[in-house]
């Protein structure tokens, strides 16, 4: 199965944010842009720059879903680029490994240096070891060892999967303030959970530092401060901030751990930056294209084209004072809140006037672009209840492989590629 078209083509795997800048700025090089269906977000089946949706098994079914990549690089020379865009594939690809045809080559960081960066655990004893503040931690796996590691903590703690793609009760981290707090969430295992990281609670606000890097030397960087997530405790999505020239002390502490882990590729760093006690803590290191990619290249960070082109020259940062923001992000945020009664009238009021003031005010919507519309028009729909769910692509019942049909048909000229992979 070929497409018709002899330009060079490019697979780009999760449905996610990110998806529609990359979608773009291949475009802008002339290539032929296929989207994995799954993802988080379910957008790119609405862009005008992609040209063909691959319905493929879920990459949890790791089998199935290699076996359905393998046959499709094999019917599809033409394809010469894999981009794992969600987390996901970028675990995917890390352990699993692909015996892909030699043309084919994955963009995405060494899968040793992925797998490190993800385990967070091994992070944070690297960073600390080469004198990066980190708050202290331990890695638990059973109700026992989440009371042992409270005791040596103390509250409040932080509580997250070990996996960041994973969430805990539909969060990303849960704080716990008591022993109360303990019983109400941990009586007993979360089955689903294999190991979490429970660490010590500490102040300020998140600070995103996105970069590429060559051999262990940043070459391109820009800092930005999230002012506002879509969890009122501040954990999740980041709906709102604005981005800043470099801080000399974060911009050390990224140098050093970069140059620690010998990074070649994108990713984005994460602090907790306290002002007030002039404290800064190390999240984590996002060994991927980050979710906000749209903002680092809004900015002029050019994070795609090093992704594929590579070597870079000079330290060069990308542009302070632009303010960002996610309004389908924002309003999908105040309604889960408000619907779990954690907003008061007073706090709904204040939230939805900063989606409105934001809205006005921000130079750049991670979703909503007047070059590509579509998807950002859909992504603000599945705010709305009764409304979202049409705007899906949707599956037969029980069955993971092909797609039923797309409702509404917003891109009449777009391909839907079936892959049915081993039974």
């Amino acid at each position: 199965m070929r497409s018709g078209s002899d330009r060079m083509a490019v697979l780009l795997l999760g449905n996610y944010r990110p998806t529609l800048p990359l979608s773009e700025m291949f475009c802008r090089r002339d290539m032929h842009v296929i989207a994995g269906s799954e993802g988080c977000d379910h957008c790119a089946e609405y862009s005008r720059f992609v040209s063909e949706i691959w319905d493929h098994p879920k990459v949890a079914d790791a089998k199935h879903f290699l076996s359905a990549l393998t046959k499709l690089l094999a019917d599809r020379p033409e394809i010469g680029l894999v981009v794992p865009v969600e987390e996901a594939f970028v675990r995917f690809f890390a352990r699993q490994g692909a015996d892909l045809p030699e043309h084919v080559r994955i963009a995405m960081v060494d899968p040793q240096l992925a797998q490190t960066c993800l385990d967070k655990v091994a992070l944070l004893n690297i960073a600390g070891d080469a004198g990066i503040p980190v708050a202290p931690f331990r890695l638990v796996d059973c109700v026992d060892g989440m009371r042992e590691a409270l005791d040596a903590l103390s509250y409040p703690v932080v509580v997250r999967p070990e996996q960041s793609s994973n969430r805990l009760f539909g969060h990303k981290a849960l704080t716990l303030h008591s022993d109360e707090d303990r019983d109400h969430w941990f009586a007993t295992w979360p089955a689903e959970q294999r190991a979490l990281l429970v660490q010590r609670k500490v102040g300020g606000i998140r600070h995103n530092c996105y970069f590429a890097a060559q051999s262990g030397d940043i070459s391109r960087y820009l800092h930005a401060i999230i002012a506002r997530t879509d969890r009122m405790d501040g954990s999740g999505l980041a709906v709102e901030g604005r981005t800043i020239a470099p801080e000399p002390a974060i911009l050390e502490h990224s140098k050093k751990l970069v140059s620690t882990l010998g990074y070649t590729g994108i990713g984005c760093i994460q602090y907790l930056v306290d002002e007030e006690r002039g404290e800064t803590h190390l999240l984590e290191i996002n060994p991927r294209i980050a979710g906000n990619h749209v903002i680092p290249e809004y900015c002029g960070l050019g994070l795609a084209e090093f992704l594929v082109d590579g070597a870079d020259g000079d330290l060069r940062f990308g542009r302070p004072d632009v303010h960002y923001s996610w309004v389908a992000g924002d309003l999908e945020g105040f309604k889960s809140e408000l619907l779990r009664g954690a907003l008061g009238p007073g706090q709904a009021l204040k939230w939805f006037g900063r989606i409105v003031r934001n809205a006005v005010r921000s130079d750049v919507d991670v979703m909503l672009n007047t070059r590509d519309p579509l998807p950002g028009i859909v992504n603000l729909l599945d705010v709305i209840p009764g409304v979202g769910h049409i705007t899906r692509l949707r599956r037969k019942e029980g069955d993971v492989t092909y797609l039923e049909r797309l409702v509404p048909k917003a891109r009449p000229g777009i391909s839907i590629i079936k892959a049915a992979g081993e039974t």
